[in-house]
């Protein structure tokens, strides 16, 4: 990763345009950040501007003609490049547009690139590039673009395997108690790599996810299923014992390497996980169909089957309910519901992928409804091929009120 950086700081002595390739959880944007705040302490103070190009169409990008009045409007783009030119001469600016390549907006681009450093605009402006700005782009895949733009940039291609998963788990045990440090190092050291090549290796998820996405998702876990409490700045664990830490790090590695996988192959992750036979498995009886999965970690710290957890569905007595709004309790939808909670009382986004009709909506729904009312209101929105950014902007407007200047707030009362 810092020889990535240092690549990426000899690019941008000799281009003025530079790209940055590489899935997502690479670290290309925390790369950026790192070389800008390095070469700001070595006395060169550096300031990035970043937009999506992808999110906006390409005149709102570059800017449109009222072909009617002869009116200009200016774009995203186009202001933000006037801008580089107003800057004082001792900061350094760079423009980093951030999302996927296109052929629409990055063939307007070619000029810029180039050694005229140009931006040539629809109502006949001609804007130079200003000598102490940089034009970067951070994309996935250069799938869409012209082999005249490719030229045109200089290339840094961060790998997934640049940043593996140590990185980040020590950044997250940074944060924790000392007592959890070494006990849950040694745990993911044991165990995770090895998990995580034999499901790429042998089974097939259902989602093409990185190293970094999965230890994301089990620090994530662990986070909400252990509390933390500050003393005198400094956090304190609540002083779970080693074997309950065990069994909840077992709980989450099921839930993160585990969670893309279909019934058969969780149970061959199982077999794969107890032959390595150095972690206190839950006792699943696989002739009754259960595997670990069927199994969480109770307050005491023990293993109890989802199924005891299961609430009695009681009928309202004095009512009839919508059929729709009818949701029996079963292993499944308490055990996402109860996955739900820990990642979403974070702050933390949550997806849930699955067929048609297996009630992925109403899970959310009903986890919704939980919610205070004076807190928090929850929209559903639905989106397909022909959603536009613009429409998804629009429906979150319609729902909150402009207070002043860019705040905006739920309708009053």
């Amino acid at each position: 990763w810092l020889l990535k950086l240092i690549q990426l700081y000899e690019t941008q002595r000799v281009r003025h345009g530079m790209m940055m390739l590489g899935p997502t959880g690479a670290g290309k944007t925390k790369a950026i950040h790192a070389l800008m705040e390095a070469m700001g302490a070595c006395g060169s103070h550096h300031r990035e501007m970043r937009m999506n190009p992808k999110a906006i169409t390409a005149p709102q990008m570059f800017g449109i003609l009222d072909a009617a009045t002869n009116d200009w409007t200016d774009g995203i783009f186009s202001t933000l490049w006037r801008r580089t030119l107003k800057a004082k001469k001792t900061e350094s600016v760079w423009l980093t547009l951030d999302g996927p390549v296109d052929a629409i907006w990055i063939e307007n681009l070619n000029s810029v690139l180039d050694d005229n450093k140009t931006l040539t605009l629809a109502n006949g402006d001609r804007i130079p590039m200003s000598p102490n700005c940089k034009i970067l782009f951070e994309v996935h895949n250069i799938d869409n673009a012209s082999p005249a733009t490719v030229s045109r940039n200089g290339m840094t291609f961060m790998s997934s395997s640049v940043l593996d998963w140590k990185p980040i788990l020590q950044g997250w045990l940074n944060c924790r108690p000392l007592s959890e440090k070494h006990i849950f190092f040694s745990l993911f050291d044991k165990i995770f790599m090895e998990a995580y090549e034999f499901i790429v290796v042998s089974l097939n998820p259902k989602m093409v996810t990185l190293q970094c996405q999965y230890i994301r998702q089990a620090c994530d876990l662990l986070e909400g299923l252990i509390p933390t409490f500050e003393v005198h700045g400094a956090q304190e664990s609540t002083g779970y014992s080693p074997l309950h830490l065990e069994r909840l790090f077992v709980f989450s590695l099921m839930w993160s390497l585990g969670a893309l996988l279909e019934l058969d192959e969780r149970y061959m992750l199982q077999e794969f996980i107890a032959e390595k036979d150095c972690l206190d498995l839950p006792p699943a009886d696989y002739s009754k169909g259960d595997t670990i999965f069927e199994y969480t970690v109770s307050e005491e710290g023990e293993w109890v089957h989802w199924l005891s957890l299961v609430p009695t569905y009681e009928y309202p007595p004095d009512s009839i309910p919508r059929y729709v709004s009818i949701l029996v309790p079963n292993v499944d939808n308490i055990r996402t519901s109860f996955l739900v909670k820990t990642i979403a009382s974070q702050e933390k986004a949550v997806l849930l992928i699955g067929e048609q009709g297996t009630a992925k909506t109403v899970m959310i729904k009903s986890y919704m409804n939980k919610y205070d009312s004076e807190v928090r209101l929850s929209k559903c929105m639905n989106f397909s091929s022909a959603s536009t950014p613009g429409m998804f902007q629009a429906a979150i407007e319609s729902y909150v009120e402009k207070r002043m200047g860019t705040t905006f707030g739920p309708p009053s009362g």
